[in-house]
């Protein structure tokens, strides 16, 4: 009862900090968008089974500029210029575009986009000064300005004086991507429409002919003004050109920009409609038809309308609702307008309810929505599009229309990458089927342009999600495009001596996670494209440890970071040696990827390498009194992992692995990340059950709580009651934490490898290693995806079923007894084919 009395004192709080924006014009914007009714969420992902159909859109030409000499992203320098220090380098910017009119049209609309303010002139008449509000998480927005009374036949020219704005959190991302979240970038476009109304003649874009100061001149925005000796700006370029431009949310506030599609060529789009529509308070006025917004398509039956009974209602008493989407989503919120003139909305997401209606703002978005309030104008029988981002539920207030304002649609567009579900899994066991479909879902939804760690937060490339969501892609998908894409940015991104991502194990993960891929895929070519990235990456680690003990050094570039729990992330000791264990993982992958690029000479030295590492580390990190690396569940995985000591092994288990659970004040702290690591060590001391049942707890446990995918942080333990605002990430808690996070989609690759007990061991399947265990289960069947097709395996107490398609050359196949144990004398397969054994 208080849960639901605290979500009505939230729906009515007022709004204090939306900025006002324009937006997307649904004309001027062609996505052809499949349609999916919510009321099944069976399969949970909206995407699957679903045929696209390709996108018609060019890539925008407008350009992002700014003053030569001042493009941070080419500074070598740029690391003195953090996004968060909002107040430096602010001095006003001054940019001048020309163009010339033998007509002057019936209308004109002036787009601009990137600063924190702007003054806009044209032909010295001033039309708009506009500024965002700094304490906003998105503080990149696009305003909009009627430009047609200034228009003249002849020589025109735009003035804009203009201060580099703040965005949202970009840490770790190319320096591209810190410059549009800088604010400094300029965007321009004047086009003869008036605003919510596309059209193709374009008057204006901003491009490298643009021209422009730092230092004031008098008279510089009137058009006799001569700009001759001004510099020419220097361009990121066209504003759709660079798959970083769409990283990291930098790009959040572009949804307002004409025709701005904002996606890379493999994404496409999907109309959902809300399951539910809850938190219905109308005010003093009144809603019509609200039910038909549920309705499957994008048009409701009859168009859902509010009669504003009160001219201008105060935040507090607009007439408000709630969309629940029935799922997590990647996308954006879509209003489709009935009516005759401008209506005004204000918006927040939220991927839990309690997110959604949540309205404290901080600059670091803790208890407030992570994109905040924004409101948004839907133009006069158009379209609007909110910012992109991960949602499950939309909080909507109408804040100003004409007395009946209506509306055919208010609908989700997700955006998604096309895959096919060639693995697959199903058992006596429903809760263990909706967590394989729950994870395979979460890392659906961090396939965008490129993989990421989350579609709301950060929406970055992190090596050490990657090396999670790698097999999980793998085994569920097939794809390669997106990792290889993934990998390959990357690498392009971090410096020489560099660590990846800023953070020093994340150097090894790319390597790991490079193998899984070419274990996977079996494309030597690929690994090849990358062997100067894979030697780089080598000898920046080699740079790290210390020539003396063999250890990490204690001075190693990069920010320490093993997992979310106490004394595994920073400057600490248990950092140190879990680093040092990422490394020597790394480096036991290294030499079969150095011959796969043929390279025999470096892979014999980092088998040299190799084994000094892992010489050193069983030394100093194995205690020879307990045989384990301390306490901590994350380090003694990573020892089982890198086979520190196999004959340790059992010792870990029962000193530090049979202790496994989250019941009591003093069990351990894990994230869904790690836990991945952690089944899969406890699985390889030859206790997969008990590793089982963890993760049917833990991964179950999220699943009771609601979650429709799996969420960057998780202890059993949590409060239940507002449970997102406790969640814990990055030293911290709140609503800012992710509940779709890909590296917490461990357990599907660990259930195919596990239960199926499909594992590749030659390059691309070309070899494969069987060993089906129902492990207490009445009965398992799905499939994995390979080059070749899936390998589909069938098991219950009697009977076993395979299906091995051309192209695995070879199958050891290890018959399970009618105890579940399996046998130690292995079958071999050697074509492809079906194949059926009984079970004794």
């Amino acid at each position: 009862m208080s849960f639901n009395l605290c979500l009505r004192r939230t729906q009515i709080t007022r709004l204090t900090n939306a900025v006002a924006i324009s937006t997307l014009l649904s004309s001027a914007i062609a996505l052809p968008s499949q349609t999916i009714a919510p009321s099944a969420l069976t399969p949970l992902d909206p995407a699957r089974n679903v045929h696209f159909s390709t996108p018609n859109h060019t890539p925008l030409p407008e350009e992002y500029i700014w003053t030569s000499g001042d493009v941070t992203a080419k500074r070598h320098d740029h690391n003195k210029f953090p996004w968060s220090e909002i107040d430096r380098r602010i001095a006003p910017h001054y940019f001048r575009g020309h163009f010339k009119l033998s007509k002057i049209p019936n209308s004109g609309t002036i787009y601009i986009a990137g600063p924190r303010s702007a003054r806009v002139y044209l032909n010295g008449t001033l039309l708009g000064d506009f500024s965002t509000n700094t304490d906003q998480p998105i503080n990149f927005r696009v305003f909009h300005t009627d430009a047609t009374k200034a228009l003249r036949t002849g020589d025109n020219v735009v003035s804009i004086e203009a201060v580099r704005g703040k965005g949202v959190v970009t840490a770790g991302s190319p320096t591209t991507t810190q410059q549009l979240a800088y604010g400094e970038v300029l965007a321009v476009k004047l086009v003869a429409a008036p605003f919510g109304q596309a059209d193709p003649h374009t008057l204006l874009l901003s491009n490298k002919d643009w021209r422009s100061e730092s230092i004031l001149t008098p008279g510089w925005q009137q058009p006799s003004f001569d700009d001759s000796n001004w510099p020419h700006v220097e361009s990121l370029g066209p504003i759709e050109s660079n798959i970083d431009f769409f990283q990291w949310s930098a790009d959040a506030g572009m949804y307002g920009w004409p025709g701005y599609q904002g996606m890379s060529p493999w994404l496409r789009t999907l109309t959902l409609s809300p399951a539910e529509i809850t938190h219905v308070y109308p005010g003093a006025d009144s809603f019509d038809h609200i039910a038909d917004l549920t309705q499957h398509g994008t048009a409701a039956s009859a168009p859902f309308t509010i009669t504003f009974h009160q001219p201008d209602p105060t935040d507090a008493e607009a007439p408000s609702i709630l969309l629940d989407f029935g799922r997590e989503i990647a996308g954006r919120i879509v209003f489709q307008s009935e009516s005759s003139t401008d209506t005004l909305v204000s918006i927040a997401y939220g991927e839990s309810e309690l997110e959604a209606l949540a309205t404290g703002i901080s600059t670091t978005q803790r208890g407030g929505n992570y994109l905040g309030t924004n409101l948004l104008t839907i133009p006069p029988h158009g379209v609007a599009r909110g910012p992109k981002s991960a949602f499950r539920y939309v909080r909507v207030r109408f804040l100003r229309g004409v007395p009946t304002t209506s509306f055919r649609s208010i609908h989700a567009e997700a955006i998604v990458y096309p895959v096919e579900y060639a693995g697959s899994f199903e058992s006596s066991d429903p809760v263990l089927n909706r967590i394989w479909e729950t994870a395979a879902y979460t890392v659906h939804l961090c396939m965008q342009d490129d993989i990421w760690d989350a579609p709301k937060r950060d929406r970055g490339r992190w090596a050490g999600d990657l090396d999670v969501e790698a097999p999980t892609i793998l085994t569920a998908f097939g794809d390669t495009k997106l990792l290889e894409d993934t990998l390959t940015h990357i690498a392009e991104i971090t410096g020489s001596n560099q660590p990846v991502s800023g953070i020093t194990g994340y150097t090894a993960q790319w390597i790991t996670t490079l193998a899984t891929l070419y274990q996977h895929s079996g494309d030597r070519a690929f690994v090849e494209s990358q062997h100067d990235a894979l030697l780089r990456l080598l000898q920046t680690m080699d740079n790290d440890l210390d020539p003396t003990t063999g250890l990490l050094k204690k001075d190693a570039k990069g920010w320490g970071f093993v997992d979310w729990s106490p004394g595994l992330y920073g400057a600490t000791p248990d950092t140190a040696i879990g680093t040092t264990l990422e490394f020597l993982r790394a480096y036991q992958a290294a030499p079969a990827l150095l011959r796969a690029a043929n390279d025999e000479s470096n892979a014999r030295l980092y088998e040299q390498k190799c084994a000094r590492l892992q010489e050193a580390a069983r030394e100093a990190l194995l205690s020879p009194a307990t045989q384990t690396v301390g306490q901590t569940w994350q380090l003694n995985a990573l020892s089982v992992l890198t086979n520190l000591d196999p004959a340790a092994d059992s010792a870990v288990w029962s000193k530090v692995f049979s202790t496994v659970k989250q019941d009591s004040p003093t069990d351990q702290v894990i994230s869904p990340y790690f836990n991945a690591y952690l089944i899969k060590a406890m699985s390889q001391t030859g206790h997969s059950r008990e590793a089982l049942h963890w993760l049917r707890d833990y991964w179950g446990g999220m699943l009771d709580e609601g979650a429709t995918s799996f969420w960057e942080s998780y202890d059993l333990r949590w409060p239940k009651t507002n449970y997102h605002l406790s969640l814990e990430a990055d030293g911290t808690s709140g609503y800012f934490v992710s509940l779709a996070h890909g590296w917490s989609s461990g357990p599907l690759p660990w259930i195919s490898e596990n239960i199926l007990g499909i594992r590749p061991t030659a390059p691309g399947y070309a070899a494969v290693e069987l060993r089906p265990n129902l492990l207490g289960l009445a009965y398992a069947r799905g499939s994995v995806a390979t080059p070749h097709g899936a390998i589909r395996l069938s098991l219950d107490s009697k009977t076993l079923s395979i299906d091995l398609p051309q192209g695995v050359e070879s199958a050891e196949l290890y018959l399970p007894t009618a105890t579940g144990a399996n046998n130690t004398e292995a079958k071999r397969l050697t074509h492809s084919g079906h194949y059926d054994f009984s079970i004794r």
